[in-house]
């Protein structure tokens, strides 16, 4: 009776007191998991998410099967920025039948955005085979398969979306950004507008516009869409990333290399900021500096064949041939990764040699 009167409260949006209910569930009865459970929701839907984990984990103290639990767990373990702790939950949140569907939906969010695209389209695939219409499932497969350079493939599951919900912005936004890498420019412009049309603006759909005009050398608009984005999300890496590089196309290294260095410690494991800010060392004939951007980029991804092959060309110009040769085969992907050689143990690098920017 008192669990029916706290769900009642509940539902009337009478959270405080029907968390003084749930509390007093546990009094009568410390083992009651579902009371523990209820409390954890409320505090969830409250962003309280350090209380909500304490109250979930104790309903699965006393139900170490409680699928719902684990699942709700991990969700604020995401919330609080704890990654590992969530893929944890959503594991074993696949035990429970209820939950596992939901359980591998999350668990393939979290490995595609640590950038697990293997793991996390195999997970997704898994979700897909149960309930192929799940648009969220979809969207983040289409983007691991971007990643992967699975272009058509990523399109398909833009198109199943799109053929469900037409106003589904994300979709248009990943058509767009496969488009660019295809290439296939009138298509671009075309997915974009959508894009922005139905997500009012969204910081990432200003970021695949400033995308497009950097690709098109028109560093000035690049520029325009970045400081767009910006004003609404004055943190986005991406945008931030865009605007160094435009700058960078307008012969203004200076400027960029202001707005690389106020961003560095935040994109310090972004790959692609090691490689634009090694193209900008270039520019200011920094050429030791650049090397050790472009090391940096490759250790944080090491299928990364623009970086070997920039990497390739300084060293051939500072008289490494060896090196030079292994970083064009790596760029081909016809040598296997290995740990890089420390600059200083290199035969015949010259630091102070400026190189000219590709």
């Amino acid at each position: 009776m008192l669990l029916l009167t706290g769900n009642k409260l509940h539902e009337a949006g009478k959270v405080a007191e029907a968390k003084e209910i749930y509390l007093s569930i546990t009094e009568i009865d410390p083992n009651y998991s579902l009371a523990y459970y209820n409390i954890g929701i409320i505090d969830m839907s409250s962003n309280q998410f350090e209380t909500a984990v304490d109250y979930f984990s104790l309903a699965i103290e006393r139900d170490p099967m409680y699928g719902k639990a684990y699942l709700m767990r991990g969700r604020c373990f995401m919330k609080l920025g704890r990654a590992k702790m969530a893929e944890n939950d959503f594991r074993t949140a696949q035990l429970d039948s209820e939950t596992t569907i939901d359980a591998r939906s999350e668990l393939g969010r979290i490995l595609i955005s640590q950038k697990r695209f293997t793991e996390g389209i195999r997970i997704l695939d898994q979700c897909l085979q149960t309930i192929d219409t799940n648009q969220l499932v979809l969207l983040t497969r289409a983007s691991g398969l971007f990643e992967t350079n699975q272009y058509e493939k990523s399109l398909r599951d833009c198109n199943r979306v799109l053929g469900m919900d037409k106003e589904r912005w994300e979709a248009y936004l990943i058509k767009a950004k496969n488009f660019l890498e295809i290439p296939r420019l009138d298509s671009v412009v075309y997915n974009l507008e959508y894009a922005r049309l139905y997500s009012n603006d969204d910081p990432q759909v200003l970021a695949a516009y400033s995308e497009y005009h950097l690709l098109m050398d028109e560093s000035a608009l690049a520029i325009a869409f970045a400081e767009k984005g910006l004003k609404h999300n004055p943190e986005n890496i991406p945008l931030k990333i865009n605007k160094a590089r435009a700058l960078d196309g307008m012969e203004q290294f200076e400027k960029a290399n202001m707005v690389y260095a106020e961003i560095g410690e935040l994109a310090d494991s972004i790959p692609e900021f090691h490689f634009y800010l090694a193209k900008n060392m270039l520019y200011l004939g920094d050429t030791a500096s650049a090397i050790i951007e472009l090391t940096d980029a490759i250790a944080l991804r090491r299928d990364y064949p623009q970086a070997y092959t920039l990497r390739s060309i300084i060293k051939a110009k500072l008289g490494d041939a060896v090196g030079a040769a292994e970083d064009r085969e790596r760029a081909k992907g016809e040598l296997l990764w290995k740990a890089p050689t420390p600059i200083s143990s290199r035969p015949n690098v010259i630091s102070d040699t400026t190189v000219s920017p590709m």
